[in-house]
Parts: structure tokens; sequence; C-alpha cells
């Protein structure tokens, strides 16, 4: 890509500005990098690219990180992101339940802070979230401007928008409240919405041990089931956001325990172990759940039954439609339910999907679980102003192309 790239017109101001996106953007994409690996990637001139980067360094957003050894010539130092130079916070907010995470510029979590109370008033909760977001940025003793945003995770919902009713238990009040609106003038910060199974997709992208794959699902079963697609690397996110909700498809068959024909959430939820155990959702945690598991309760035990048959056609469905690389299963069922539902969905149905040789399962165990959500909200901020791909799914949510390094 050309350094002169850019609207016609563009003067010096947006050059400067450009090209310190282009080798930021490299260094933290595929960085430690030396100063002629820059160059052969991005085609800047060598005295550019030193100009550059001694400014990138003066102002601490990038480090040197060692030097070459072994080779002819000189020595070449190479180049990575400061992980100090800019930080995240990811917020999960569930019924019940909040949890938020910060880290810095390369990920790593340096603060995480847990909060148990009523969230069914979005007002309230909101105040709640905006003391926690003050919290963890004091506890963490990071200044407010080295804060490069907030990434907000709920469930989808914009019911209001939609003809038939869609309106989740718990979060009646929240209908059409502006809550990433409010949260970022109550803190002063950018503030990225995003649903929990495309976050926790995300989170698994940027988490995953080993290569991560580029195509992949992960299915997110929580108080109602969605999942989070990744094609080529990128979420996706669909014409309004709703990708991924796969809990609204009907059932292959008729609910027995709802006695109508019923959509994909009236048995692999939250909400379904909840009504075969006669408990309220709320006091179903993950202890108590494994704990019931554990001791192979019965009506748990039916209810593994129905859902690994409904999570066996999720699956065909889903490798139909996406032919991905794998399919992750994560929520908020403990670890001992999530490899049990796995382990009795095979044999999957066959697809297209079913190949001699693969690198991972059709189906998987995701590596995060209960982290993904507010992990993938972490991460949010820091891609969406590091990588342009990222920045064109939010762009609607940034508001405009500047990036927090662009002024420094």
């Amino acid at each position: 890509m050309s350094a002169t790239s850019g609207p016609d017109g563009a003067g010096q101001a947006y050059s400067r500005i450009y090209n310190r996106r282009l080798i930021f953007e490299l260094l933290h994409q595929a960085g430690p990098l030396s100063r002629v690996d820059i160059a052969e990637r991005i085609g800047l001139k060598p005295q550019t690219i030193s100009g550059i980067t001694r400014e990138l360094l003066n102002q601490g957003l990038i480090q040197e990180v060692g030097k070459s050894v072994g080779q002819r010539g000189q020595p070449q130092t190479y180049l990575a992101p400061n992980p100090e130079a800019g930080y995240s916070l990811g917020m999960h907010v569930d019924r019940g339940h909040i949890s938020i995470v910060l880290g810095d510029l390369l990920l790593n979590v340096t603060k995480r802070m847990e909060w148990d109370g009523d969230t069914t008033d979005p007002v309230q909760t909101t105040a709640v979230m905006a003391d926690l977001v003050e919290a963890a940025i004091t506890a963490g003793g990071i200044p407010k401007d080295r804060i490069w945003g907030i990434g907000l995770v709920l469930p989808t919902l914009n019911a209001d928008t939609y003809e038939a009713e869609m309106t989740m238990p718990g979060w009646d009040l929240w209908r059409g409240f502006d809550v990433a609106g409010t949260l970022g003038t109550q803190v002063a910060l950018p503030v990225l919405l995003e649903n929990d199974a495309t976050a926790a997709a995300v989170g698994e992208l940027f988490s995953h041990p080993g290569t991560a794959p580029r195509n992949a699902v992960l299915i997110y079963i929580g108080y109602g089931t969605g999942a989070g697609i990744v094609v080529d690397g990128m979420p996706m996110k669909g014409a309004r956001g709703n990708a991924g909700e796969l809990g609204l498809l009907p059932l292959p068959a008729p609910c027995a325990d709802t006695g109508g024909a019923g959509v994909i959430d009236d048995q692999l939820s939250l909400h379904a172990i909840a009504r075969l155990l006669q408990r309220p959702s709320e006091e179903l945690t993950p202890d108590m759940l494994g704990t019931l598991h554990a001791r192979r309760d019965s009506n748990l035990m039916r209810w593994m039954e129905t859902a690994a048959q409904t999570l066996r056609f999720l699956v065909a469905v889903v490798e139909t439609a996406f032919d991905p690389e794998t399919i992750f299963l994560g929520g908020v069922l403990p670890p001992s339910m999530l490899s049990a539902l796995v382990e009795r969905a095979y044999p999957l149905l066959p697809s297209l999907s079913a190949v001699r040789e693969r690198d991972l399962p059709r189906l998987m165990v995701a590596s995060l679980l209960a982290d993904g959500p507010v992990v993938g909200g972490m991460t949010l901020p820091i891609f969406v102003n590091t990588q342009p791909d990222f920045r064109h799914l939010y762009i609607r949510q940034v508001g405009s192309d500047e990036r927090p390094f662009d002024h420094r």
C-alpha cells in the first residue's frame, strides 16, 4: 500500500498520520519486526520508516525488543508495540452479574472485577457499570487518557425493531435504552457495543492456543443460544448486527417440554434447564450446575440428552451454511457439562465438513468459556484502533477515523 494513498489533496499532515498508522498497525499485527522488514512489507522509503519509528519510540508507543544475531551486515533492531502504551476495558453484563477486565495493548489482563446484583433497571445498572469502570481504572493505576475505549458486551437487546416479539425475560426495561451512549457520557470514554456470542468468538479468535482458525463458529449457550461467526479472520455481524441468532431457529421436532413446536432456545439454553429443574434461572450458577452434573441429577441428565440432539442439528446447519474449520462450544455452563455435550453430540450428522483429514475436530469446547465475552469485549477497542478491517465493522460506533495515537 502506497504512502501517498488517500483522498485527493491530502497534504503532509494526512500523509504523516497515514504512514504512522501503517507502521503501527503492521507492528501490532505482525511484530516484532526490523525496519528492513517494515520496508519490505509496506514499501515506504527507509528514511520515512526511520523518522516515524523514531517518533513512535520517543512517544513510547513502540519499543525495541532485541537485535538480530549471527546475520551478515549490520545487526537489525526489532521493534514491537509497547504494551503499556494503551489499555482497554472489557465489560460483560448478564442477568444479575457484571464482569469487567482491564488489559494492555497486547491484551494482557491486568485487572479484573466482578459484581452481583439486580440488573433489571438499565439506568441503575448503567450507574453501577460507570462506577466499576472508574474503580477498575483507579485500581489499575492507569491514567484515563491511556484507555482506548470500552468493549461493552450484552445479549442482543434491540428487540423493539422487529415485527415479532423478541424481548428476553429480565431485559424488558432495556428496550430502546441507549446503554453505550449513556455509559460513554458518564465515563467520558468511547464505548463499542457487541453481543455475547460474537464477543466470545472474537475472544476465542485472539486467545486460541496455537494458530487460530480463520473460519470458525462459536455456539454460545446462555439464557438463550447464539453464535459468533468468524469468516476469514473477521467477525461476521450481518446487516443489523444480528448474525448468528441461532436460538430463534425452529426446532427440528416438537418440543415435549413446552408442548409446542418451539425454537432452539426452548431446548438449548439456561432457561430450558431452569424449567426442567423447576428453579429460577438466576439460581443456576456454574458451580451449582457442575455439582448437579457430578451427581447425575435425573432432570439435568434429561436436559443433556435433548440438548445434545439439538446441538447435533445446529452443527449440521452451521456446517452447511458456513463451512467452518471447526465449531467451538462455549457459554455459561460449567466445563464438565460443555465437554459432555460435545461427546453426546457425536457422532455428528453427515455434512461436507466430515472430511478424512482435519487439523481440528468438527466440534470442540472453546478455550475461554466463561471469560470469552468479557475478554472479547476487551479486544474490541484495541483492534478497532489497530486493524483497518475491524474498524470498518464498528465504524458507526466509532464515529470518526481518528485513532488514539494519531496526535500524540
